[in-house]
Formats: structure tokens, C-alpha cells, sequence
């Protein structure tokens, strides 16, 4: 089977748990919400002993009640992504100057070029003939390619979100693959998609973990 239908399968039956469990997605999802935003906080190194973690943790759940429970009538392009920034760390536009990205070998794009890569980014994700999940995975790579803002946590967010709109559940990065995720970016597209799938199946597998689900099969 291929990778995708193994995401497909295993996501219907993880659906099928946390609806027996839950009854309502949406007490699935207040559910994990402080595991969520801990565990995207920690991917940006946003740590507990950071001064400002608590901070960072209330404005991030506020984002997450607002768009979270309801994403079906988002549309998913660059004035959200700008939103869910100005939301989440309180910046009104994109980065106004060059950084370096640490855990990146290649440049990130210069501050100048960033609002028309972003809009054109955008056009491509709404008029291409990909999968739901590789959509995703196209807009994910894109927007770490441009990385438009100071951190990556609205990056990450919006491709949540895409996911939660098409039935999907949302991918949780374990920091423990950190480095494996930002060293596949060095690759083109296609090697980053093929990569990505399994870090999309692993989230499954460890969210069932979370869950308490026994897969038996």
C-alpha cells in the first residue's frame, strides 16, 4: 500500500476513536491543546524557562480557540497566514530585515522579495492539481523556503489548518525530529514530499499514543 493510503487508513480509523471517545471532534481537539501548543512553543525553542513563554502560550491559544474549532470557512491564503502572525506574536506584517535560519544550509529569501514570493506561492496552492496532503506538504515546504516572519509557529499553523478544513488531523512535530525535518529541506520538492509523508504517519502513530489507541491490526 502506498504511503498515502497508509495516511488515509490510518487517519479513518484514528477518526473513527476519537469520534467513540470524544463524540464531538471538538472536545478531541481542547483536548490536546495544551499538548499542541507546548510541543509547537518547544519547536521553536520557546521553552517553559523562557520569560516569555506564558506569553507566547495565551496568545497562541487564543489563535488556536478562534480557528481551530470552526476552519471549514477559512480561506487558507496569504491574509490569514498574516493574520495568524499579528495574532500569535503580535507582528503586523512580514520580517522588515534578513535573518539566518541556523538550522538551514540554504539562504532563506531576502526580507524585499518575501511579500510577492508569498502572494505568488499562494496563487500556485490554490491552482494546482496536488492531494489534499500534498498540498499541505507543497505549502509547508514553500513557506519555510521564504520564511516570511521571525519564527516559523503561523507557518506551521495555517498548514494545521489547511489539514483541519479537509477532514485531516493536525500534524504534531516532535522536536525530537528536528533536525531530520530542517535537513530534508535542503532537498527539491519532490525528495521533501516523500520524507514528509513519513513524518506524517509517524504524528499519527504518536497522537494515537496520546490518545490511547490500541490499533490491533
Amino acid at each position: 500500500m502506498e504511503i498515502q493510503a497508509l495516511i488515509d487508513n490510518e487517519t479513518e480509523k484514528l477518526l473513527e476513536f476519537i469520534l467513540n471517545k470524544y463524540v464531538k471532534f471538538d472536545e478531541f481537539l481542547k483536548e490536546i491543546k495544551s499538548i499542541f501548543i507546548n510541543e509547537e512553543l518547544l519547536y521553536d525553542n520557546i521553552l517553559k524557562s523562557n520569560e516569555n513563554y506564558d506569553i507566547f502560550f495565551k496568545s497562541y491559544s487564543i489563535v488556536y480557540d478562534k480557528y481551530c474549532y470552526n476552519p471549514y470557512k477559512l480561506r487558507i491564503d496569504e491574509n490569514l497566514l498574516l493574520e495568524l502572525n499579528k495574532l500569535i506574536n503580535n507582528e503586523f506584517g512580514y520580517r522588515d530585515r534578513n535573518i539566518i535560519h541556523r538550522h538551514f544550509l540554504h539562504e532563506i529569501f531576502d526580507y524585499t522579495r518575501i511579500e510577492n514570493k508569498t502572494r505568488e506561492l499562494f496563487e500556485k496552492f490554490e491552482n494546482n492539481n496536488y492531494t489534499v496532503l500534498e498540498n499541505y506538504i507543497f505549502l509547508t515546504y514553500n513557506l519555510y523556503k521564504i520564511y516570511p516572519f521571525f519564527n516559523a509557529l503561523a507557518i506551521r499553523l495555517i498548514g494545521n489548518l489547511y489539514l483541519l478544513k479537509n477532514d485531516y488531523l493536525p500534524v504534531i512535530l516532535s522536536v525530537k525530529n528536528k533536525s531530520d525535518y530542517y535537513y530534508v529541506l535542503q532537498y527539491d520538492f519532490n525528495r521533501f514530499r516523500e520524507v514528509y509523508f513519513e513524518f506524517i504517519l509517524k504524528n499519527l502513530k504518536n497522537l494515537g499514543k496520546i490518545l490511547g489507541y490500541k490499533n490491533e491490526n
